[in-house]
Formats: structure tokens, sequence, C-alpha cells
């Protein structure tokens, strides 16, 4: 029976105990929360604002900024948390200088597909319509001002070509990266676009409470729910061009259309890639309008097509290396292998004619590269015939494209079983003729011939260019580092290599050279001429829109090169003449260049 009261005595504490605790949190709950728990009872939430991620900075091999970043303040609404649309467009109409309409249509049209997601009403606010929202923001429900980045061009048009531009993003890139949110800008084309990964960084957010008209609430109640998270910057990529010659290259274009090609032959570093005409990268920094993209498209110059590397050409006299190889190697040809030029050369029923109309005479092959003798090369070409022949083009890159990591086009290396492919027709001996001097079915981008040019000079090995040099996170940690890559050698012995350099040599400075004009006194430069030919001419031709496309390839300091430098202008007449001057005036200025930053050096 005592046991029976004891253990009375213990459930009934116990119940006590209970009642009073159920007593003490009710009292807390109803009494000392009241308030605040009323205000949560009025649909209060938690909002989740995006603090989006800073884009990486595109620099120079020394660092210097050429793409950057600035503060853009954005406007967003909330639809889900508005509770007047016509109220809200009214009160924002004038300070976002929009119609009220079109706030409207955007309100009704986002609640359609997705009532809790941000709509983006303005892109970069100034600070007077910024300063009037914050002011007002407790009346204007649903209203976010979001701080995001919009890209700033320190250097204005300086390398738009590769850089590249940006846009909003599309559907189909949504479903590529669901880390994209839909309101962003990414990169379309050049360095913005294939390094896009690298670049955009990863988002964080902020989570806030607010009421039912999306006003802050200061509570503590639930904060240790709420969990922020900091944005984390993109990467900086840094590019193997120098600011100082790219500058330099795009001034010595002018206003010709074509491109200035630089390149380290011991790394395939892309020193230099101007392109002209070009665009102005800050049209798309808020999202191109349709009249401006309208224009661009359809302009006759092209302005977005990069000609260094998309654009692409018949290469002409400067593609008489790739022959030379070939007939050395297949043994077709030796150093000694006299042929006579009269000024043309009969096929069959056809005549090739040489550029020089009385022809050269007697040559050899030193001779023929330096006076770019096309008869000695038509004979060339027809003893090896088409199919070794496009072993070799091949084997330089033609017809493939470089891997730069940019947009490019692989130009054509033809042969047989492409022209059957292509045109469902046999290849006939005289397509071969033509092919030897750069014309015909062969056709070439800017960087291919830098490439080619790059393999000459270092002495056989073909590179693949690298226009990225490395990808730093901003605390300066290195995360790629890229080097030299040989995808190629050229398979000649070193004194061979040595034969076709002497005779590059000579192109420049001998007395009979066709490229003549990129002499440097003191400064020894090898390279070859090039004139390429787009259309017969006529009586009712425009001369300028069909003349030839002058080239020109060099390199030097013949005696141990650092720099290749190819010129493409497009109807510019003679490469000797037109392209020739421009590759002496870049070669210069790197010189130039490299004499001033020794000498720092050494202070």
């Amino acid at each position: 029976m005592q046991n029976f009261k004891n253990r009375l005595v213990i459930v009934t504490v116990i119940l006590a105990i209970a009642f009073l605790v159920l007593a003490s949190r009710l009292w807390y709950l109803q009494v000392l929360k009241g308030d605040e728990f009323e205000e949560f009872s009025l649909d209060n939430r938690i909002r989740i604002e995006r603090v989006p991620a800073p884009r990486g900075r595109i620099l120079d091999r020394f660092g210097r900024e050429l793409v950057v970043n600035r503060p853009s303040f954005d406007v967003y609404v909330l639809p889900d948390e508005i509770q007047e649309i016509g109220g809200l467009s009214l009160s924002l109409s004038d300070v976002l200088d929009l119609e009220p309409s079109v706030i409207e249509e955007k309100l009704n049209s986002a609640k359609k597909i997705s009532r809790f997601s941000p709509v983006l009403l303005a892109k970069d606010i100034n600070r007077d319509q910024l300063a009037y929202i914050e002011a007002r923001k407790s009346t204007l429900p649903g209203l976010i001002v979001e701080v995001n980045n919009l890209r700033k061009y320190p250097r204005g048009k300086l390398g738009a070509s590769f850089l590249g531009y940006i846009g909003k993003v599309s559907e189909d890139e949504l479903k590529k990266d669901p880390k994209i949110n839909s309101n962003d800008l990414v990169g379309k084309s050049g360095i913005e676009k294939n390094w896009q990964s690298s670049l955009r960084g990863e988002d964080g957010y902020i989570q806030n409470v607010t009421d039912a008209l999306g006003r802050g609430v200061d509570s503590t109640l639930f904060k240790k729910d709420l969990t922020n998270k900091k944005s984390v910057s993109g990467n900086d990529v840094i590019l193997a061009i120098d600011i100082d010659l790219q500058r330099g290259a795009e001034e010595a274009l002018g206003e010709e259309a074509g491109s200035i090609v630089a390149v380290d032959v011991n790394t395939g570093e892309v020193l230099a890639l101007a392109s002209n005409p070009t665009f102005n990268p800050e049209d798309f920094i808020k999202g191109i309008d349709s009249k401006t993209w309208s224009e661009l498209i359809n302009d006759k110059s092209y302005p977005l097509l990069n000609r260094s590397t998309q654009g692409v050409y018949a290469p002409g006299s400067v593609f008489k290396v790739v022959p030379v190889v070939a007939g050395l190697k297949e043994g077709v040809v030796t150093p000694d292998t006299l042929v006579n030029c009269p000024g043309r050369y009969k096929l069959g029923r056809n005549t090739f004619r040489c550029w020089k109309r009385g022809g050269h005479g007697w040559v050899n092959l030193r001779l023929a590269v330096v006076q770019s003798c096309d008869v000695y090369f038509y004979k060339l070409a027809e003893k090896l015939g088409i199919d070794r022949f496009s072993e070799y083009i091949k084997l330089f890159g033609f017809g493939s494209p470089t891997g730069i990591g940019i947009e490019e086009r692989a130009g054509v290396a033809p042969s047989r079983e492409w022209k059957l492919k292509r045109f469902n027709k046999p290849w006939y001996q005289g397509e071969t003729i033509v092919s030897a001097i750069g014309q015909g079915y062969v056709s070439s981008t800017p960087l291919q011939v830098a490439v080619m040019t790059a393999a000459v000079a270092n002495g056989g090995a073909i590179l693949k260019p690298n226009i990225v040099r490395k990808i730093k996170t901003r605390e300066g940690e290195t995360v790629v580092q890229n080097s030299a890559e040989v995808v190629g050698t050229i398979p000649l012995e070193d004194d061979m290599i040595a034969l076709l350099q002497d005779a590059l040599v000579g192109v420049v400075n001998d007395p009979g050279g066709t490229g003549r004009r990129a002499k440097i006194e003191g400064y020894k430069v090898a390279g070859k001429t090039g004139t390429a030919q787009v259309v017969s001419l006529d009586s009712q031709s425009d001369k300028r829109k069909h003349g030839d496309h002058a080239w020109f390839m060099s390199y030097a300091p013949a005696e141990a090169p650092e720099i290749a430098v190819v010129v493409l202008v497009e109807h510019g007449g003679k490469g000797g003449a037109v392209a020739a001057p421009l590759a002496k005036q870049i070669i210069e200025l790197y010189k130039k260049l490299q004499e001033t930053r020794d000498l720092d050096d050494n202070v």
C-alpha cells in the first residue's frame, strides 16, 4: 500500500512539473512573444536575396587591365509580394523612365511563369534613382535593389575582336548551366565566352525576414535558422597579349580592313591579334538594343568577324614555304635544281603566268624564294602531285583549327578526296599547279600563317598558339598555367631548314628580294611577300573592292628569332609594297619595347 502511495506522489509531481512547463511556454508565446507572432501570422516569410559574384578580370601578360568591373544597381520586383500591380507601376514609371504599361506587362507575364522569381525592371540605375527608391522602399512592396557588376573597358576598343562581348543568357545556356541566373549577362564570343566558366564566379545570398508587403522585419525569431553565403569572385584570365604591341598593331592597320598577328616563335604565345574593322564592346555592357545589333550584323564590313582567326583567304605566295618543304623532303628538288622562268608555264592547253611578265630567267631554290618566282613553284608542284603535296599542307595545320581557344575557321587544305566530297568532281592537274602559289582552293587564316612562320623561325617545331597564359584566383593563386605545346614538326634536316631560313632572310635583305620594304638596319628580318588574287578585274569592277589581298609573313631577329609577325591587308595590292612596311613597323616597336623593358629591369 505504501508503495502505491509513493508511486502516486511521483506521478503527481511529474504531471505538475509538465503542467508548469506547458503553462510557462504558453505564457512566453502568448504574452512575451505575442506581438512578434502576430506579425508572422500576417504572412511573414524568409526572402532570399542574391549576391552576384564579380566577374573575373581579363589582363594582359604584364597584369595590365583590359576588362574589369564597375558596380551596377539593378531594380527587381518579386511578383508574389505585390498587392496592386497598377499602383506600383505608376509609382515606378517616372523614376525608372518606363511606361506603366511596360512595367505591368513584365509583372503580369512573370506571375504566369513563376510568382517567386525576381523580375528585372531596370539595370544600372543612376544614384538619383537609387536615392529615390531607397527613401521610399517601405512603400514599394516587393522591390529589391541588387548590387551587381557590369563590364568596364579601360582601353576602349583595344582587343575587342578577341576579348569578345557579353549578352543576356539564352534558354539553351540556362539549360546547360543551372547555376546561371536568368537575368545574367554571359560571354557570347571571344575570351568572354570561351573562358566563361573561369570568369563567372559563384553567387552568394542573404536571407532576410520580411512581412507580407516585402518590408524587412526586425526580429530575432528564427534568426539562428537564417544563413548567408558570400559570393566568390570569378578568376582572372591573364592573356599572352602585350597591350603595347596590340595597340601598335591596331594603329598600324588604321582604316585598312585586315589583320596583324604577332606570335612568340619559341612558345606559341600570341602577343598581338589585331583585326579591323572592329566593334565597341561597351555597346554590349547592359545588353545590346535591337537597333544597334541589327546595324552590326548587317554591316558589310563585318566588324564582329575576327579576321585573324575567322577570316579565310587565299594565302598567295607566303604559302610557298609549304612546297619548298615538301619538295626538299620528297627529293623532287635540291638546293641546286635550276628552272628557267620565261614568265609563263604551259600545261596542256593552259598557260600559267608568273607575276613578273618578262620572267626571272634561270633560278635555283633560294632565288625562287627570294624573287618569288611562280614558274619555279608550278614545276615543283607538278613533280610533287597533289597526293604528296596535300600531306604537307595538312602537316602545317592548314585545313584544321589551331586550337587557340576562341572562335576560328579551319580554311581549306585541298586534296582529291576533299574535292570529290565537296564538289563531287575529280581533281585536275592544273589545280595542283595553282595550289603551289597559295591560290585555287587553298585558304587559310592569318593565324595559321603565323603558326607556319613561327615553325620555320624556331627550327621546325609547329606550336599550338596560346592566347591565355594563366588563370588566377582573385587572391593570386594560379589554377591554370599554359606552356608551349608542340603539335608537329617540319620533317627536314637542320641544314635544309637553315637553307629555307636563309632564303627568307634574302627576301628582305637581298637587292632583288620582294620584301625589301621590311628591312631594318642593324636588325635582320626574314620574311616572305604574298599577293593573293581575289577575282579577275574588268572595266566594270570596283578596283578597290576586288583588288588583290596583300600578305607579308616575317620573323626577327633572323639570327635568334623571337617574334613572328603576319600582316594581311584586304584588297591592299602588292604584299611587298603594302603589308611589308606594316610588319616592319610592328617589329621595330617590338624591338623598342624589349630594349626599354630590359633597361628597366637592369635599373
